[in-house]
Formats: C-alpha cells, structure tokens, sequence
C-alpha cells in the first residue's frame, strides 16, 4: 500500500505542536527569508562563493554563481554558531567516492567536500538525507560535528539550515551520537516504511555512551517525517562516526513531500 504525505502538518507530524512552538517556527522561517547578514566563517564563504542577501526573498544563496564553480552544488549547509558552513555536492556521474577525495573545484583534496551520495534525491524530500564530510585535524569540513557528543554543546546548537535553489529548510536537531562506521543508505531501505522505523529505533536504542537525545523526542518522530543526518569520522575512534540528526520543522516554500510504502519489503 502507498500513501502519500499530504500537507504542512502532516509532513511536521507530532514536531510543531508538540515538540516545537509553532511561533518560533514561523520565526526561523521568517530569518531563512530575510537572510542572516553574515557571511560565513570558512573559506568558500569568503571567497564569494555564498551571498547572504537580506532583501532576497526566496534564498539568500547564488546559485548561479555557485554553479559556475561546479555544477554539482545543489544547496548550501549552514548550522549557526559552528564553523559548518559548506555547499553540498553531488556526483553527476554517479561516483560516490569523487568528493571523498575531491573538492567542490574538483581538486584533489583529501579534505574532499561535503556530498550525497547517489541514493539520496538532491530535492531533499528523502526520509532521510545523509550529508558525508570529512573530520580533518584543522577543525574544517565536518570535525565540529564531534563537539555535538558533549551535552552541553549538543544544548545550546539545535539547528540546521539548507538552502537549495529556490527554497530554505530549518531542522531541528533532536540526536547526536557515536555509531558504527556503516553506511546508513545501505544498512536500512529507506523506501520502505519498515527501514525508516529501524533507524529511528536506533535512534532511540542506541547504546552508545555518548548518545544525546532530545527529552520528548522519542515520541515526537515518526517515519512520516523528514531527517537529515550529518556523519563524520568520530574523532576519538576511527572505526565508528558522529551523526548529528534533525528533523525538518520549516520549509520555506512548501515543496518536501514523498511517498510512503507501508508493505513488507519481504512480500515484493
């Protein structure tokens, strides 16, 4: 059986009113829209490859410039008060690891650039987007990820923002933890509902001693809603990684949706 998820309540099922005041929500939404002023703090920010425009009113990202570097970027990835800060690329030709070794001009770089891989859609209406970054010694990239498996820190950084062409989405970050170093689109089946419900059993199961999860949380997620999850190699062991998890709780245009498949994947 299909079932399509229809509508902004819906899509932000048991997160705006349970979880999150709406009002703050509209509040996010209202600063993705007016742009928050600042360039950001790394280098592919300051060499111009990003405007922050505050009279914009669809995003404050030029995609058009970006894409003159390197038609691969599709959106921009910036979590506020963190030096995260990085367009999101994905291979054009299908091969994941390019921008493992790669940066966004297509350098060898063994920073790479952050990406998707080809499982993922670049319209981020996937339950769950999985943007892969390296943890380099500098602190670039995605190293600050690991400063999320300290609780306090983990308290006072609770959002994500990605912009694509034409649209803004806010998420919120409900979980932060240590895993093994697997790959989650080859680990669960997404396109079932049945795969969405593994992972966020996961989630909230998980036995890692670092594992920070939002109170309430447990009860506010559900496989209808939209993740995003960052992952980076933990810092204090090279055999497992960081995630930090979010929910999507603005979405400035109204476009993320998808089908859901309800039936067992064993009966296909």
């Amino acid at each position: 059986m299909w079932a399509k998820v229809m509508g902004k309540t819906c899509r932000y099922k048991n997160v705006s009113m349970n979880t999150l005041k709406f009002g703050l929500v509209m509040v996010l939404t209202a600063a993705l829209l007016l742009g928050c002023g600042k360039s950001g703090g790394n280098a592919d920010a300051d060499a111009g490859l990003i405007t922050r425009d505050e009279s914009a009113e669809d995003s404050h990202v030029d995609f058009e410039k970006l894409k003159e570097v390197n038609s691969d970027i599709f959106a921009w990835l910036y979590l506020p008060d963190t030096d995260i800060d990085y367009p999101v690329l994905q291979s054009s030709d299908g091969d994941d690891s390019f921008y493992v070794s790669h940066n966004l001009e297509r350098e060898e770089d063994p920073k790479g650039a952050i990406h998707i891989e080809a499982a993922n859609m670049k319209d981020m209406c996937d339950f769950n987007e999985v943007l892969l970054g390296s943890s380099p010694e500098d602190g670039t990239m995605f190293a600050g990820l690991n400063k999320f498996l300290d609780r306090s820190y983990f308290e006072d950084h609770k959002y994500i923002y990605v912009y694509t062409e034409g649209n803004a989405l806010i998420y919120y970050v409900f979980a932060a933890y240590s895993r093994e170093d697997t790959k989650l689109l080859q680990q669960y089946d997404f396109s079932y509902a049945s795969g969405c419900r593994e992972f966020l059993d996961e989630i909230f199961s998980s036995k890692s001693m670092n594992r920070n999860v939002r109170a309430g949380w447990e009860r506010a997620v559900e496989v209808e809603n939209f993740l995003i999850t960052l992952s980076t190699q933990n810092s204090d062991d090279p055999t497992k990684q960081t995630v930090v998890i979010g929910c999507l709780v603005g979405d400035v245009r109204g476009e993320i949706d998808r089908y859901i498949d309800y039936s067992d994947p064993e009966d296909e």
